[in-house]
């Protein structure tokens, strides 16, 4: 899990210690768990007929560059993520893109690109800092995309996000998974050398991609990395188990509550965030980070974070090891030793399990929502494992 549903929880509840005792809580769970577990993998068949009426029409046109992220470095090179909302799979959803973009003309000759697949929230400018570095140091084209209805397009873009109670399979973990297979299938050309980052449940949805038959005759996934990875036991976590009577007894009025939020005017928004994360992180947090908060904390928004963080409850259950395995040599994972999402228990198990792959137990005190405070640390993490390999293949 990504970063946190604390930040919406505190924002609205600031007098509620529940809340604000799980600083580090990033999922919600509601409900009680079916007994049984389905597999997550993809069915391309499985999604509403009328769908494909939604999407008939779904265009490569993009809406207009919202604005520039960063500025650029000492050299010269820009630091500016291009910012382009789009239709995959029939919702609409936010890409941020620094070098070549997915809308560029000679997309098709691309070579090679760096893809981060969010955790949860699946908000893309959480990670911008992190990203923005990875680019600095790999020189490569770095992109990510937002999980399906996890930010909602501005009032005047052509994409919308369907009605979850109409298309509810387009929020799970599983429709998450079909999102971005449809994106890959869409904007990463044939033959290109992908190399992908997960964070939290992102590393689980990136598992599911690497069992895609269809993608891996079209293109080399020539890296994966894990950070901070949740791919078994999710509901028997501390955190699960927090979250878990957390969200069953004040998701209803978190909803109602971030109905109000919205209708304040953004500067207030932005104050009532900022001061919540100052007071929880215990000094000034990045402008991103603030600026992701206050997207996170609207009534679309939370039901689809928690229709997914629902579905991971149940479905991130026994650990999946093939995907590992068949992909353990080009496989790298980061875990972090005082994660209430992952136990160090589950970092034994995966390295016994799959002795190939690099795992790594953090040392350094790095935490699970670590694009709050550890953007820049992990990206440099990121980067020594990606850029061997990236320069042995500029070298041929």
């Amino acid at each position: 899990m990504a970063v946190s549903y604390r930040v919406a929880a505190t924002s609205l509840y600031p007098r509620l210690p529940v809340f604000s005792r799980y600083r580090r809580a990033t999922t919600v769970f509601v409900g009680r768990l079916p007994r049984k577990h389905d597999g997550i993998g993809t069915d391309r068949r499985h999604y509403h007929q009328d769908m494909t009426t939604v999407a008939a029409e779904e265009s490569s046109a993009t809406v207009a560059k919202m604005r520039s992220t960063t500025a650029d470095d000492d050299s010269g090179r820009s630091m500016k993520a291009t910012d382009l909302w789009v239709d995959v799979n029939g919702v609409a959803t936010r890409v941020l893109c620094w070098g070549q973009s997915i809308n560029d003309d000679n997309r098709h000759e691309l070579k090679r690109v760096v893809l981060c697949v969010c955790g949860n929230p699946g908000i893309t400018e959480f990670y911008e800092k992190f990203l923005q570095e990875v680019y600095r140091t790999l020189n490569v084209p770095v992109w990510v995309l937002s999980h399906a209805g996890h930010e909602v397009p501005p009032s005047n873009s052509e994409h919308k996000i369907p009605d979850p109670k109409k298309y509810p399979d387009l929020y799970t973990l599983k429709g998450q998974v079909e999102h971005k297979l449809r994106f890959i299938e869409k904007y990463v050309p044939d033959n290109c050398d992908l190399y992908l980052v997960g964070h939290s449940i992102g590393s689980k949805i990136i598992s599911e991609l690497l069992k895609d038959s269809t993608m891996a005759q079209r293109l080399s996934v020539k890296r994966s990395v894990f950070l901070f990875p949740t791919l078994q036991k999710m509901r028997e976590t501390p955190n699960g188990r927090k979250l878990i009577f957390t969200a069953s007894n004040f998701l209803s009025i978190t909803i109602f509550l971030s109905w109000i939020f919205t209708t304040f005017p953004a500067f207030i928004k932005t104050f009532l965030v900022n001061v919540t994360l100052m007071i929880m992180e215990g000094g000034q947090v990045d402008d991103h980070v603030i600026r992701s908060a206050v997207r996170l904390v609207h009534p679309m928004v939370l039901r689809n974070v928690f229709s997914m963080a629902v579905d991971e409850m149940d479905k991130v259950y026994e650990l999946d090891n093939k995907p590992l395995k068949d992909n353990a040599k080009r496989l790298y994972m980061y875990f972090g030793k005082t994660d209430d999402w992952c136990p160090t228990s589950f970092y034994d198990d995966i390295s016994k399990c799959v002795p190939e792959a690099e795992t790594v137990l953090c040392d350094k005190g790095y935490q699970h929502a670590f694009v709050i405070g550890y953007s820049d640390e992990m990206a440099g993490i990121v980067c020594d494992w990606l850029q061997p390999d990236l320069e042995d293949a500029k070298s041929h």
